[in-house]
């Protein structure tokens, strides 16, 4: 091993530019290894650090909805209770609701308004997900009380800052002020699908009424934690399949969805309160990422292992002659490489160590780096990979030399050694599928930003208000400022909504149902959004006459008398396709009526198709204002807008978004993967430039001779700079051929992941070829001009 370490340090002295490009490819291949590792780690460890995680289930539904079957996180409140009762495999099941919008909080009469998602659990949720820690209180105190409040510390450090939180008095002001004792503050970890602002016990008065109610599933998730012993068979299988039939008239089906499987194995169009859903397919990208730039490094010291092999033939041979042996000269080869890879992967952890809180603002992650057994170990295990296949074929290749073959003179190694050739068109290879990833990954989000959504969002303003019964003359007001152009309440922004409901066509003739998206907004909401109705025309009625409309009903119901309420709908053209009407303008569905269509419009992200929709008008479901303002003083107008707000409501703060910063947010996992995916090639193009460089430094210093009796002959810089580019040209080609089937199939695998998605252009392709060519040329030009400006005399003086 001394013996070993002195070689390998010798060897350094006397060749510092091929030992600066094997070092520094070593050390750039093996902190990107060592960044992707911690990152998918840190993907893997998603809601894992619960006690007993592998006993966890989420329980989702399958519903029929024309000829498809639709899976969705949403599920029903009253299942927790009655699969408890009927199923002794299940030891805890808890539901978690989550409000349909933010709720204002303050510590105080008078202090600061802040505002956080409420949410409500059964006790069990607290034994179900126990990795939850409590900062202040704990799980056991906090569900007793049934005045109490549990935070998270996010909102106990708005609210408190650094002071303790438990104890002290919260006011809730949405439905009028409720006093609130904290008794509890919980963390929720970055690497988990819940996020929760603050908690209430389940016998709060404000939701005790809706445990048996088998109502609307949309803003509800149930868990269950199976006993230790619990057998899960077949006949155990079935019988939750059909549950939902034994307690109510759903035909909905139950599935069991392991929790560590929710954030990257979730196959269905995610809660919308679920956080950080990622997919597998990233993990298997990055994954390959990192081997395919380690494998690129150790390419490198292979590379130029063997193009120095002339300049290090007289020591192997002395060394043969001397009575070593193949194994000897294998293990020295092999230890020279593995010492170059151990000291790269320390200035590697270095390196780490600086760029990792660059990274993680970069991806937007919370990644930790700290040392653990595990750690060492695959630390290790990279070292001796990276070492082993960058040592392999040199050791073997050099151990093969024959002693007399060595001191007779020639070149044993050269540019036109086949594996070398290999090896260079791996690297370009691989250089070329990163630059095509990533400009397909440029390309997918120009055409999500850029497409056309069906309805105007430019300059769009969306402000929650949850003014409900005050919309009218709040846009009343805001409209008498020349630069609001438009105003409409609605449930939400039609940015991710996936509120879903069952409405049953038994009023048609027909027994199955619509399962469609149900969207509230007021009269004003497609001229505002510049809707095209292509039948029938928009809702009219506005929130005073669906209220009259049900004052009717309540009267003819006191009176013993039937009265149809008819509250006008319109649906979607997806919706018309799945109900088969000629002309759905009206017929009616239940207590709805149908008195338009609208065009189809994305009111979901891209990675969704657009589905069913019925849009209608309830004073009670609309809560956001959206307000489409002139692009010029945005600034005044948003402060106008402000001042309006504040003399409507005043137990909640102001707050906004621009629509197209809140489509940009559900775009951000594919923003950060098109971010580090750049990143990465980047860098793999500088590990084949170094790979090159090197490459040609060794072959053009072998040529020198001959260049020198080219250059005596007659021959011009432009033949010479020819003849030593063009094997460089032929890589590059042959890398192209390989890479384009392989880019190919990879990036159409990750644009399954939308369902509007751009296409595999051809020019894409040719662009990452030219790159790869230009690249090489510009490299190798450099030292074959060095080579064919330079005298003659040079090279041939000692002939």
């Amino acid at each position: 091993m001394n013996f070993t370490l002195k070689s390998s340090l010798r060897n350094l002295r006397s060749k510092p530019v091929y030992s600066l490009i094997t070092f520094v490819g070593f050390t750039f291949g093996i902190t990107s290894g060592l960044l992707i590792y911690l990152w998918v780690v840190n993907e893997l460890s998603y809601d894992k650090f619960h006690m007993d995680y592998e006993r966890v289930y989420r329980v989702l539904t399958l519903s029929k909805q024309g000829d498809e079957i639709v899976k969705s996180s949403g599920s029903y409140r009253p299942l927790p209770a009655t699969l408890k009762k009927d199923y002794p495999q299940i030891e805890y099941a808890t539901y978690l609701y989550s409000s349909s919008e933010d709720s204002p909080l303050q510590k105080e009469e008078g202090g600061e308004k802040i505002e956080a998602r409420e949410s409500w659990v059964t006790n069990d949720f607290f034994f179900i997900f126990n990795g939850f820690p409590f900062v202040e209180g704990n799980a056991f105190d906090a569900i007793e009380n049934a005045s109490g409040i549990i935070l998270s510390e996010t909102v106990a450090q708005k609210l408190f800052g650094n002071e303790p939180a438990l104890g002290k008095t919260i006011i809730i002001d949405k439905y009028g002020k409720q006093m609130y004792t904290v008794t509890g503050v919980m963390r929720f970890p970055k690497n988990s699908h819940i996020d929760i602002g603050f908690i209430l016990p389940e016998v709060n008065s404000t939701v005790e009424g809706y445990s048996n109610h088998w109502g609307d599933k949309s803003f509800n998730r149930v868990y269950v934690k199976l006993r230790e012993d619990a057998v899960i068979d077949d006949s155990f299988l079935s019988q939750i399949t059909n549950h939902l039939s034994r307690y109510s008239n759903k035909t909905d089906k139950l599935l069991f969805q392991p929790l560590s499987d929710i954030h990257l194995h979730s196959d269905y169009e995610p809660n919308r309160f679920d956080k950080n859903i990622s997919s597998y397919k990233y993990v298997w990208i990055f994954s390959g990422l990192a081997l395919l730039i380690i494998l690129m490094a150790s390419l490198n010291f292979s590379i130029l292992s063997v193009a120095r092999a002339s300049e290090r033939s007289t020591e192997i041979g002395v060394k043969k002659v001397n009575g070593a042996g193949r194994f000897h000269i294998i293990r020295q080869f092999m230890g020279e490489s593995f010492v170059h890879t151990f000291a790269a992967m320390l200035v590697a952890l270095l390196v780490l160590w600086l760029i990792l809180p660059w990274f993680n603002n970069f991806a937007g992650k919370e990644i930790a780096f700290r040392f653990s057994f595990r750690l060492i170990r695959n630390l290790l295990l990279i070292s001796l990979f990276t070492g082993f296949v960058a040592g392999l074929y040199p050791s073997f290749y050099l151990a093969s030399l024959n002693p007399s073959g060595i001191f007779r003179g020639g070149s044993i190694s050269g540019s036109r050694t086949p594996f070398i050739r290999l090896l260079v068109t791996v690297q370009f290879c691989i250089a070329i599928v990163f630059i095509v990833a990533t400009s397909i990954f440029v390309k997918q989000m120009n055409y999500v930003r850029t497409k056309d959504l069906g309805l105007t969002h430019e300059n769009m303003v969306v402000v929650p208000t949850g003014l409900w019964y005050g919309n009218q003359s709040f846009k009343q007001e805001l409209m008498r400022n020349p630069n609001v152009l438009g105003v409409t309440a609605s449930v939400y922004a039609p940015v991710d909504f996936g509120w879903t409901t069952s409405l049953p066509l038994t009023s048609l003739g027909r027994t199955d149902s619509l399962n469609a998206s149900l969207f509230w907004a007021d009269e004003d909401f497609a001229k505002t959004y510049e809707l095209e109705m292509v039948k029938g025309e928009f809702l009219k009625m506005t929130g005073n006459d669906y209220w009259k409309e049900n004052e009717k009903a309540n009267e003819s119901r006191k009176e013993g008398k039937s009265y149809a309420i008819s509250i006008p709908i319109v649906i979607n053209q997806k919706a018309e396709k799945v109900l088969g009407f000629e002309d759905p303008v009206g017929q009616r569905i239940g207590n709805n009526v149908i008195v338009g269509v609208v065009k189809d419009f994305h009111y979901r992200t891209l990675h969704q198709p657009i589905g069913p929709l019925v849009i209608t008008n309830d004073p009670q479901a609309i809560q956001t204002m959206n307000i489409r303002i002139a692009p010029n003083n945005k600034a005044e107008t948003l402060k106008y807008i402000r001042d309006v707000y504040q003399k409507y409501t005043d137990n909640r703060g102001f707050s906004y978004q621009f629509f197209d910063d809140m489509m940009d947010e559900k775009y951000k996992e594919e923003t950060q993967l098109k971010n580090i995916t750049t990143a990465f090639s980047l860098l793999a193009i500088v590990i084949s430039v170094l790979g090159i460089l090197g490459m040609a430094y060794f072959s053009i210093d072998r040529r020198n001779k001959e260049i020198g009796i080219r250059k005596v002959n007659g021959a011009k810089v432009s033949e010479i700079l020819t003849m030593l580019n063009k094997d460089f040209i032929k890589w590059v080609i042959v890398a192209f051929i390989l890479a384009t089937p392989i880019a190919f199939f990879a990036m159409n695998k990750w644009l399954e992941n939308f369902a509007y998605k751009t296409s595999l252009s051809w020019w894409v392709f040719a662009l990452a070829g030219a790159m790869a060519l230009g690249i090489a040329l510009l490299t190798v030009s450099w030292q074959s001009w060095r080579a064919a400006t330079r005298n003659p005399v040079e090279s041939l003086r000692y002939e």
